[in-house]
């Protein structure tokens, strides 16, 4: 069967997005968190969630801040989940100690089988301290996700540890089994982090995976290989045998129109990596989405520090199926004023909420998505200039 490029013919529309995991079938026992974790995404409702840690844990979290400890979290004054486990997250521009606004991941089943977060096994709190708006991650999510790429679905919550309130944050689904069998169709498969400035040919950490897949990042060295085939024939034919080429190609325009400078194709940064053993093929899933649209009128062929990125686009079939992509996308999923009646939609969510916590960051806050609304037009106006130059 001839498979129809990720994204062809789709549009932005966050319902449809939202909706399209609900078409999963139910799992056993009626448990369906596919269709809880949707439900969830899917309303605007901004949670409270208070997270409680004992003396021991959080004096752990100020010497170790990576490893798990044990927490309970409360979401409003009626669910409660026992033995959460807790680490800090976050890298240098955005981490943040355990005694500030700290960066979380959550997760459910770190110390036993436990119950679900709306569906979620894992999940993150971003402190946003590098997005005022804090919604960068949201609406470039459902840009990638409406084009094809896996991106993680965003939510907001008021965070409270240990009874002191740390203020407004987004919400992000973790890379799960549940995230894994959306996007791939199975939960199996090697998962990678690309870590901090870390290309593929340095030793990335394995998340999850292993059985039943190759082992030895043997997967990774076979793509690095090709990438330095010599020949851009040879190289274009290789590469598109182990990746995933028409997500790749539209993650790369993504990342590019969102200028998302702190990515894996500019940076080496902010990124994961799938392994799909049934079909032998590689994805790159973006992540850290929080300091976008920095330059709106970058070039669409910056620097790229990626290896896969530069190598692919060397070659002539690269660079053409790039540009194809990406006047395809600039057509049909990144509208400019679809994206600024999105922000204003999200802005309605997310001011009240802010404007209760930090009354100064309320008042600013429409001057800030405002900024962002700008910038989004700015970009359009580039890369459509761009793009006809580039084609000519």
């Amino acid at each position: 069967m001839k498979r129809t490029a990720p994204g062809r013919g789709r549009l932005l529309l966050p319902a449809f997005l939202a909706g399209v995991a609900a078409l999963l079938p139910a799992t056993a026992g009626g448990d369906n968190p596919a269709r809880e974790s949707d439900a969830f995404f899917a309303g605007d409702k901004v949670v409270q969630l208070s997270v409680e840690l004992g003396p021991k844990e959080l004096e752990s979290l100020r010497r170790d801040p990576r490893r798990y400890v044990r927490a309970t979290l409360r979401e409003g004054d009626t669910a409660v989940y026992r033995n959460v486990g807790v680490h800090l997250k976050g890298a240098a521009g955005s981490f943040r100690g355990i005694d500030d606004k700290p960066g979380l991941t959550l997760n459910m089943h770190k110390f036993g089988e436990g119950r679900r977060f709306h569906g979620l096994g894992k999940f993150h709190l971003a402190n946003s301290v590098q997005d005022p708006t804090y919604l960068s991650e949201l609406v470039c999510g459902e840009l990638f996700r409406a084009a094809g790429v896996p991106a993680a679905r965003v939510g907001h919550a008021v965070v409270t540890i240990n009874g002191r309130r740390r203020g407004l944050y987004y919400l992000k689904e973790g890379y799960d089994r549940q995230f894994r069998k959306r996007h791939f169709g199975g939960a199996r498969g090697n998962l990678y982090d690309g870590g901090f400035l870390r290309d593929l040919d340095q030793p990335l950490q394995l998340l999850s995976g292993g059985k039943g897949d190759v082992k030895g990042h043997a997967d990774l060295k076979a793509l690095v290989a090709a990438a330095r085939e010599r020949d851009p024939g040879e190289r274009f034919r290789k590469m598109g045998k182990l990746l995933d080429l028409d997500r790749f190609v539209s993650y790369l325009a993504l990342e590019v129109i969102t200028w998302d400078w702190d990515g894996y194709p500019m940076k080496r940064n902010n990124y994961r990596v799938h392994h799909d053993p049934k079909r032998d093929r590689i994805t790159f899933i973006p992540s850290g989405m929080d300091q976008m649209f920095g330059e709106p009128a970058g070039s669409i062929f910056p620097p790229f520090e990626g290896l896969v990125a530069r190598a692919l686009l060397e070659t002539p079939g690269g660079r053409e199926r790039y540009l194809g992509r990406m006047a395809e996308i600039m057509k049909k999923v990144y509208r400019a004023d679809a994206l600024g009646r999105r922000l204003g939609e999200l802005q309605k969510r997310v001011q009240p909420v802010l404007a209760s916590i930090d009354p100064g960051a309320g008042r600013d806050y429409p001057d800030q998505v405002a900024r962002l609304r700008q910038a989004v037009r700015e970009r359009a106006k580039s890369v459509e200039e761009q793009l006809k130059k580039a084609r000519k």
